[in-house]
């Protein structure tokens, strides 16, 4: 398969560069497969081969492996200052395999190591705290950068402020935007998104919109999530207009190339927000309005869309015999989303 020398220093040189290949093209099965194909044909492993099969299973979020690379090397013998890197990269497995508890074990690991943890190590602890929503551990793997005497940086700050997210701390989310200014740190797309997101989990839509307005100041795009959540904090607030003006935002020109890296579906999702602001006001005109305009641009509905058209009608206390006057925007689903209401009548409210 490699076509090298048993033991050779070629066999050695190529093996290394074919997993750092791999690792970079996240191939992580191939990466593994080499190096079993090294090892039958008699090549001698070298650090080099550990790290790069180590950070070819981080790339794949494989931590399984990672953590048997790790194993395989303490069983090698090879110098504490060698494996260091090894165990950035296990916690950085761990953290995209969301093994959060995996994560500080082996953070743990380092220290009785006496390995020297560096910013990699403790950001990627906090990635891995973050994603298992323990907002405590994060903010107290921050704390222990400072008492190590490094400085957090805007990777370990975004990945705390996105803990405090997940973990419905708005309050302490904008504390440590805060101390990303102070630290001389600026908060980049997705620090903002996190404390936003925070601020909408908060029901503080006078927040949101703030930390948007910081965004556009600085000099930033909004993302999917920036503005998916102000509209959703704007809904919480029965904000409907505010909601409707952040989708014009969403929606305008280069929504397009934005949305594309995102989440599928981004579109939606501001449509549906926008609608729900409208429902929660009782503003059913607007809301059918909004349906109207997702057909219209190709956005696609699903039952959320028609659910929340229905349930804003309701609320402004009119005959749902009604609704039959919007067969050009898909009663056919409204069928669908309520089973019940099996016969619609003309009413003649026009739009």
């Amino acid at each position: 398969m490699l076509g090298i020398g048993r033991g050779s220093r070629e066999g050695v040189m190529s093996l290394e560069a074919s997993i750092k290949n791999c690792g970079r093209t996240k191939q992580w099965s191939v990466a593994l497969r080499l190096l079993r194909e090294g090892l039958r044909l008699g090549v001698q492993l070298v650090p080099g081969h550990y790290i790069a099969i180590a950070s070819a299973c981080r790339k794949g979020g494989q931590w399984q492996h990672a953590l048997s690379v790790l194993s395989d090397m303490w069983k090698a013998k090879l110098e504490p200052n060698v494996i260091f890197f090894s165990y950035n990269a296990g916690i950085s497995a761990c953290e995209k395999g969301e093994q959060w508890q995996r994560a500080l074990a082996l953070l743990s690991e380092m220290w009785e190591a006496k390995l020297e943890l560096d910013v990699i190590s403790y950001s990627a602890g906090i990635s891995a705290c973050a994603k298992g929503e323990q907002w405590q551990r994060a903010l107290a793997l921050l704390s222990q950068m400072w008492e190590a005497k490094l400085e957090p940086n805007v990777i370990s700050y975004s990945a705390s402020i996105s803990a405090c997210e997940k973990g419905e701390q708005w309050q302490r989310a904008l504390a440590l935007l805060s101390e990303m200014w102070e630290a001389k740190l600026e908060p980049n797309v997705i620090s903002y998104s996190a404390g936003i997101s925070a601020c909408e989990k908060g029901e503080q839509w006078q927040r949101a919109l703030a930390l948007l307005s910081e965004m556009r100041e600085a000099k930033l795009e909004p993302n999917v999530i920036s503005y998916n959540a102000g509209i959703s904090a704007c809904a919480k607030g029965e904000q409907w207009q505010r909601a409707l003006a952040l989708l014009t935002m969403a929606a305008g020109p280069g929504a397009a190339e934005r949305d594309a890296g995102g989440e599928a579906g981004a579109q939606r999702h501001h449509y549906n927000a926008a609608i729900c602001a409208s429902e929660r006001c009782s503003q059913w005109r607007h809301a059918f309005s909004l349906l109207r305009v997702m057909r219209e641009r190709h956005v696609e509905t699903n039952d959320i869309s028609y659910n929340l058209c229905i349930t804003a009608y309701e609320r402004s206390s009119r005959n749902l015999a009604g609704l039959s006057c919007y067969r050009c925007i898909g009663l056919s689903r409204f069928r669908v989303s309520c089973g019940a209401l099996s016969v619609w009548e003309p009413a003649g409210e026009p739009l």
